[in-house]
């Protein structure tokens, strides 16, 4: 009777061995496929990734990406790399304006020398005729646009605007009017900012720098 009470306490202190063997092969199977998975060439490793991606989605990366670039064609939503070629391709090439890309999308920079006399927000009828250019390539695709005013730090001397901002506001708001009034691109995709000074380009100190800060920016979002 003693004796069968000690075997048998001495088979349940062992049962540990089997879990732990257990737990040893699962390790050990581990490592193997680990190891399998580093011998494994990158080519063969993105064929399995695609192969996955098509079992449980339909398409693959490439066929992804391909299918996302003809939808933004097919509804005219350029992204910047396309926008800077079509802007570049459309505009006449002149000093006054320069294609700047953002993180944003595509900055068509205007000086607002070219478009205002100083300390006015009336477009002068010689820069219609930029503001014109602009729009047929605007009418080309459907991407939003913000009309941004700039000025330099100088304070402004007329009673009309009692400081840069009203001034970058007013010019910015003059030039949406004039393209909705000349073009039949939606009110929807059109924004009017100004920032008066503070958003400088240049150095307000130097003549060259404040020239710079005058401006206006015609952004036109990727997204």
């Amino acid at each position: 009777m003693r004796q069968d009470y000690y075997t048998n306490s001495k088979d349940y202190i062992n049962r540990w061995v089997v879990s732990y063997a257990d737990f040893v092969t699962m390790l050990l199977a581990l490592f193997i496929v680990m190891y399998a998975i580093l011998k494994i060439d990158n080519q063969k490793l993105t064929e399995i990734q695609q192969k996955m991606q098509k079992t449980f989605t339909g398409t693959t990366n490439t066929e992804y990406v391909t299918k996302y670039q003809e939808n933004l064609m097919q509804n005219n939503h350029y992204g910047t790399e396309a926008l800077a070629k079509l802007f570049k391709d459309n505009l006449p090439q002149t000093k006054s304006i320069n294609l700047v890309k953002d993180p944003r999308g595509l900055i068509v920079r205007v000086n607002s020398t070219t478009l205002f006399d100083e300390g006015s927000a009336i477009i002068k009828p010689q820069a219609k005729a930029t503001i014109t250019e602009i729009v047929k390539v605007l009418t080309k695709i459907d991407n939003p646009v913000i009309i941004e005013g700039h000025t330099d730090s100088t304070p402004i001397k007329n009673t009309k605007f009692p400081s840069n901002w009203e001034l970058s506001t007013a010019r910015a708001t003059n030039i949406i009017s004039f393209i909705m009034e000349n073009s039949k691109i939606s009110p929807k995709r059109l924004c009017a900012v100004g920032y008066g000074e503070y958003e400088p380009v240049g150095d307000n100190t130097s003549i060259s720098g404040r020239m710079l800060n005058r401006r206006v920016d015609i952004i036109v979002l990727e997204k």
